[in-house]
């Protein structure tokens, strides 16, 4: 073979390579377009991204200035309390005060999640009004009865007052077993008071009325702890059908603002008070009966 046929072939062998990586190499114009679109992808994502977190940032300084405002109105050197009563307080001065006016001004930027957050905050079984609902029966249960009738009731649990007026008269022989005792009972403690004569005398005739008009806050206990119970129920089994019902994600931006309108117009007025609202017959100031669901004014 000669060298000019073996040049010739090296010439074709380096075009058909050519040829093939021409082939295997894609155009610009597609490569920049696919550039391009990868691209304009990123920048989507980078824009979902950054409209998520102006709209969280908005909604963050918007709760900060609300807070602001309330340490600025408090009195000068006044505590600021954390209580549950204070915290719907100004769950719902940002419901019904600041939430309406951010959606009013920028209702794209206020997600439909950040409405019902904040209405949860503020429904019947939400904690701090669960909270408030448990300490105020609690109160009621503490103070209906004076503290020293609330110890004499602990006394006669498992004892009469014919039993007890018995007994005094064994009173050296129940202090010695009294002594004995690591942790006395009330029965035991009762049983070593040094009472006069003519209180012992009063508890011979009138005893037992006395300690009926103490033992008929036994009966009232239970009833209100029944009530307040079925109010706390009321509340699970309203959240229970809200959310079978899926009424949050039904209202629309349009609605909410609307009961901020209702709420605006009736709040404090006498449409809400517990006469009007429940339907209490008002009780008569000079009256020295407290009778049914009469309620003073």
């Amino acid at each position: 073979m000669s060298l000019s046929s073996n040049t010739s072939a090296v010439k074709s062998s380096e075009i058909s390579t050519g040829k093939e990586l021409k082939r295997s190499v894609k155009p610009n114009k597609l490569r920049a377009k696919e550039y391009r679109n990868r691209k304009k992808n990123y920048l989507t994502k980078l824009e979902e991204i950054n409209k998520k977190l102006l709209e969280e940032n908005s909604m963050l300084k918007k709760q900060i200035w609300e807070l602001k405002k309330e340490l600025n109105t408090c009195k000068s050197g006044e505590e600021l309390k954390d209580s549950p009563k204070l915290r719907i307080e100004q769950n719902e001065k940002f419901a019904f005060a600041s939430l309406p006016k951010m959606i009013k001004e920028d209702p794209e930027n206020i997600r439909h999640s950040q409405i019902e957050m904040a209405l949860n905050d503020l429904s019947e079984w939400a904690p701090d009004r669960v909270e408030i609902i448990k300490k105020a029966f609690d109160d009621i249960l503490n103070y209906m009865v004076a503290k020293e009738n609330k110890c004499i009731l602990a006394t006669v649990k498992k004892m009469n007052v014919s039993q007890y007026i018995n007994r005094l008269g064994r009173k050296r022989v129940i202090k010695n077993k009294c002594k004995e005792l690591d942790e006395p009972g009330p029965e035991e403690i009762a049983l070593n008071l040094n009472l006069s004569d003519s209180l012992i005398e009063y508890f011979k005739n009138n005893g037992q009325g006395f300690l009926q008009t103490s033992r008929i806050y036994k009966k009232l206990a239970r009833q209100l702890i029944t009530v307040r119970n079925a109010i706390l129920q009321a509340g699970q089994e309203k959240q229970k059908y809200y959310e079978k019902t899926n009424i949050l994600q039904s209202r629309a931006k349009q609605d909410f603002y609307a009961i901020t309108d209702l709420i605006k117009m009736l709040d404090d007025s006498k449409h809400l008070s517990p006469h009007s609202l429940w339907e209490l017959p008002v009780r008569d100031p000079a009256s020295d009966c407290y009778e049914g669901c009469e309620l003073s004014e």
